[in-house]
């Protein structure tokens, strides 16, 4: 099936580009190993005992279609809400955990964690949007890889979405809980404003071309805080190793004696 070879495309492009990164800013540290292995569940996890349920549950409740397409704009941007509360909520759940507390020292250290949360977590979505398209789209599901770009490119700008969501809470928790729930709420609003343009394609308002467009401002929007934070890190290596590599003249005190020949 064209879909799946797309999706493990997706995916070596996505471990390779955010694995490469992180080995040069944290190396291979085990917390960031144990977050990444636990964040690859996180997506199934929420879509289905979390996202589907209670949209489903709206859905029967105001006897509304299953299809976007013919969904009012109240129920469209009640949904988009449900999305961005389920799964940056759990997305959340690592911060938790002590060690991954103890190894956010500084809002340029959240900057890793979030990276390797938004990656954990959008790996595991490619598979299950993919098996989802599978499932009740076998037409789109057999084309060959090669037409399914559209699928690749948008999983890949995924994970810098994901990843710059929930930096807005782990930056929020460097300053106590209250800043971590305001931080929470503000990584929530943003993930759902930013599946605004999906959403408007889905409903058929907007076009491909419009939709893509979109997306690609919305993740280099979303890329400039992991930019800024690479240049940061560059600039303190480079100051360290000026420091390491300066030569230390000892300069000899002309005020202290100096020993009487014999």
């Amino acid at each position: 099936m064209g879909i799946f070879i797309a999706a493990l495309l997706a995916s070596a492009m996505g471990v390779y580009a955010g694995a490469s990164i992180l080995k040069v800013w944290v190396g291979w540290d085990r917390c960031y190993l144990r977050v990444f292995a636990a964040t690859l569940i996180f997506s199934p996890a929420v879509n289905l005992f979390a996202k589907k349920p209670v949209i489903e549950f709206f859905l029967r409740r105001f006897h509304l279609a299953q299809h976007s397409a013919g969904w009012p704009w109240w129920f469209a941007v009640l949904v988009l809400l449900i999305v961005g509360v389920c799964e940056e909520g759990i997305k959340a759940l690592p911060a938790l955990v002590p060690s991954v507390q103890e190894s956010i020292r500084s809002r340029a250290s959240a900057a890793p964690m979030a990276l390797t949360i938004g990656l954990g977590f959008a790996l595991g979505e490619i598979w299950y949007v993919a098996y989802g398209i599978y499932q009740h789209d076998p037409a789109a599901a057999k084309l060959p890889f090669y037409m399914l770009g559209g699928f690749v490119g948008e999983r890949v700008c995924a994970i810098v979405v994901h990843g710059f969501c929930i930096l807005l809470a782990l930056r929020g928790l460097l300053t106590g809980k209250r800043h971590f729930v305001f931080g929470l709420g503000t990584a929530m609003a943003a993930h759902s404003l930013a599946d605004l343009p999906v959403m408007l394609y889905q409903m058929k308002l907007i076009g491909a071309y419009s939709v893509s467009t979109a997306l690609l401002i919305i993740t280099i929007g979303c890329a400039i805080p992991f930019y800024r934070y690479s240049k940061q890190r560059t600039s303190l290596n480079r100051a360290a190793l000026l420091a390491t590599g300066s030569r230390v003249l000892y300069v000899r005190d002309e005020g202290a004696k100096r020993p009487r020949s014999s």
